[in-house]
């Protein structure tokens, strides 16, 4: 299971959910991963923290949603980092993702315990995780041409904001909130 126990995120439109687990079961097959048993389900990250107040944390995802409207955003290709190894689907920073993301980190980092500074507005990277936890550095280059074969051009509406929750076991999400 991963290190994350909180995070504030939002879900993938339903057609590119399944694209996402689709890539998932063909890392199973072809490289022996478990993405889908080590990930939580696909989305984009904002903020991430030991532990969040639940009413505390879904009041302000009520007021992020008042103040924002859905938007597209774009991924293309495939990026690394190579530090963990992570194989992910990089965004493009727009206006309204970056908007999103500052006015998250804005509103929740005061009463986050423990917030992951990875993901201050300075750092951060926004992306969809393909392959993380079980990936090892030796596959990298393996995994990364197989997943080049493919097309990741992907255009997705966003239009929520989610608290994720891990446990030992699982990770869910507690709420989400539309705009």
């Amino acid at each position: 299971m991963s290190d994350m126990h909180s995070a504030v995120i939002s879900t993938l439109p339903d057609e590119h959910h399944q694209r996402v687990l689709d890539v998932w079961d063909d890392l199973a097959d072809e490289f022996d991963l478990n993405p889908a048993g080590e990930l939580p389900p696909p989305h984009i990250s904002y903020h991430v923290a030991e532990r969040y107040d639940p009413a505390t944390v879904e009041s302000r995802l009520h007021s992020v949603a008042a103040d924002t409207e859905p938007f597209t955003v774009y991924t293309g290709g495939v990026g690394v980092f190579t530090a963990a190894p992570v194989v992910y689907l990089p965004l493009a920073r727009s206006p309204a993702l970056a908007s999103l993301h500052d006015s998250l980190w804005n509103r929740l980092t005061e009463f986050a315990e423990h917030a992951d500074s990875y993901y201050h507005p300075d750092r951060w990277f926004p992306h969809v995780t393909l392959a993380y936890y079980s990936l090892e550095r030796d596959q990298l280059g393996d995994v990364v041409e197989y997943l080049g074969e493919r097309e990741f051009a992907w255009e997705m509406d966003i239009n929520d904001v989610a608290h994720l929750e891990a446990t030992e076991d699982e990770m869910h999400i507690r709420s989400r909130v539309e705009f």
